[in-house]
């Protein structure tokens, strides 16, 4: 039987972090591509444009690193427990985006956020039991 990382190799601050650098990736790219955005260019519609911005291979590279945090997750959290805890990003980036960056959310999009929330509930609350089991 493995034995848990603890410390910064704990999987579930690395799923914390792999949460993170996938927010603050959709924010940059976000800049990035609107810094950039040239619908008059022949590529425009590719987004290759976008390349351009620094904002962008950070936002890459946050990509990758959230990535390899992720597989490093996998190795010892079990899909079913980690894929559900890692969707609060769905509930960050609109949240970040309205904050940062000043774009809008309509009701609609409002009550979808408090679902995810309510889904993020249901599942975290027997994950502290089934961690002991882990």
């Amino acid at each position: 039987m493995q034995t848990k990382p603890s410390g910064f190799r704990s999987p579930w601050l690395q799923l914390a972090l792999s949460v993170v650098c996938v927010l603050v990736s959709e924010l940059l790219l976000k800049l990035g591509a609107s810094a950039t955005a040239n619908p008059t260019s022949s590529w425009s519609w590719t987004g290759i444009n976008s390349l351009v911005s620094p904002l962008v291979w950070w936002g890459i590279l946050l990509v990758i690193a959230s990535f390899l945090s992720w597989l490093y997750v996998l190795k010892y959290i079990p899909l079913t427990i980690a894929f559900p805890l890692s969707r609060v990003v769905d509930v960050l980036v609109p949240l970040s985006c309205w904050i940062f960056l000043g774009e809008a959310i309509s009701m609609r999009r409002w009550c979808g956020i408090a679902l995810v929330v309510v889904g993020l509930a249901v599942v975290a609350k027997p994950v502290a039991r089934l961690e002991e089991r882990l």
